[in-house]
């Protein structure tokens, strides 16, 4: 009879462990978590920056979750942040303080990879000038009927040049400001950009110096830069974004008047 209970005792214990070990197996899946490779495995080493240690799974081995960056409550100027989790699936919300408008995204989610987008800006639409910061550099978006080189020298002013687009992110950002001004303020959308071949080498280089590793210019038909005016003379040489092009870059002439530019201040 003892060993009866003796042989009951060890197979319900082993029962009761490989079930409450699937449990937690199941658990661990259902927050998307990842097994460690060994029960002294630590889940940053394991899977890397962002995973940390939320349960177990079979073996003891540590169950690995991945969190996403903190978003500071501050993080928007002149707005409001609510993020309740960072676990994969979770958003962040954001919201502009009354009289301004939010440029990017409303919310954005944590993927395996990080938050799939960035923190978006809080700016006020008016004439004269709408002030951005991207990437470490304030924007100046100046509305007033303006040539290339007047608008360059407006620019200097401030102690910037017309701005200088170095990459895809920075790009995109620059036109989330002016769609959105296009939807808010009805504007056309005509900016003077820092981009000119208008030196000795007759090739295209930013005012600030910078070099000509990003560009965005339509593809066409007609491809640009084509040196073609729009009155349909040569003579383009100095670059605009242009609606009509899907807001994607064009040369044009640089004693043309156009209502809008960006300056850059680093």
């Amino acid at each position: 009879m003892l060993k009866f209970w003796l042989v009951f005792v060890i197979v319900f214990s082993i029962y009761h462990e490989t079930n409450a070990i699937e449990k937690l197996t199941r658990q661990c899946m259902a927050s998307q978590g990842k097994c460690a490779q060994t029960k002294k495995s630590n889940c940053e080493s394991s899977f890397g920056s962002g995973w940390t240690e939320k349960g177990s799974c079979c073996r003891r081995r540590p169950c690995c979750v991945f969190q996403c960056e903190d978003i500071p409550t501050n993080s928007l100027t002149n707005g409001a942040v609510i993020v309740t989790e960072r676990n994969v699936g979770s958003t962040a919300n954001f919201t502009c303080d009354a009289g301004l408008s939010l440029v990017g995204r409303k919310s954005i989610t944590c993927t395996t990879s990080g938050w799939d987008g960035k923190i978006p800006h809080c700016i006020k639409m008016l004439c004269p000038e709408m002030v951005a910061y991207f990437g470490g550099s304030k924007y100046i978006f100046k509305c007033n009927w303006e040539t290339w080189i007047n608008s360059e020298a407006n620019c200097n002013a401030d102690g910037g040049h017309l701005a200088s687009i170095e990459t895809a992110e920075e790009n995109t950002f620059l036109l989330d400001v002016i769609v959105l001004m296009q939807n808010t303020l009805g504007i056309h959308a005509y900016f003077w950009i820092g981009l000119t071949d208008n030196n000795e080498e007759m090739s295209y280089k930013w005012l600030s110096g910078e070099p000509l590793n990003y560009s965005n210019w339509y593809q066409g038909p007609p491809q640009q830069p084509d040196n073609i005016n729009t009155g349909g003379s040569t003579g383009a040489h100095c670059a605009l974004i242009v609606e009509n092009y899907s807001l994607k870059w064009t040369d044009e002439s640089c004693t043309v008047e156009f209502f809008w530019s960006v300056c850059e201040i680093r």
